[in-house]
């Protein structure tokens, strides 16, 4: 009876040792986490925080096109539509765009039209919106257009 009760003490005392063990570990583990996450977070690229355009004037939508791409066979076509912001305040501007609509989608459709796939890409969308508003300015003949939209761009 002797060795009956001294072998339940030892159970006793070895379930202890492995609960204080245990909690001990994961202690250590997350001290660990975060210690290493501060002594990693200098080397670590930071996330770069991208600026939000609000639009601050009336958006103008231009319409719906579909048009073919400068692509050595012209089987690839393109869906999108635009629509332009102008000045909230000048409501010449607005009127004067309405009246220059033909001129502003021929002009639209004249520069996606001679763009290649590799043009239209994503990384180079903000280098054919300036372009399209650049150009946009130069034929109406006053800086009316502030900014340009795709709303849909579709790819085929």
């Amino acid at each position: 009876m002797a060795e009956e009760k001294s072998v339940k003490v030892n159970n006793r005392s070895d379930l202890k040792i492995i609960v204080i063990g245990l909690v001990f570990f994961l202690v250590a583990m997350a001290s660990m986490y975060f210690m290493m996450g501060r002594l990693m977070a200098p080397l670590m690229p930071q996330k770069e925080t991208q600026k939000q355009e609000v639009a601050t004037g009336n958006l103008i939508s231009i319409g719906e096109f579909i048009t073919n791409i400068n692509d050595v066979a012209s089987t690839r076509y393109l869906k999108f539509e635009v629509y332009i912001e102008v000045s909230k305040e000048d409501k010449k501007s607005q009127e004067k765009l309405n009246e220059a609509m033909p001129i502003v989608k021929d002009t639209i459709i004249s520069i996606i039209s001679s763009k290649t796939a590799a043009d239209l890409d994503v990384r180079n969308r903000d280098n054919l919106k300036a372009e399209i508003k650049e150009q946009l300015n130069k034929k109406i003949g006053a800086d009316i257009v502030q900014n340009v939209y795709f709303t849909t761009f579709i790819m085929q």
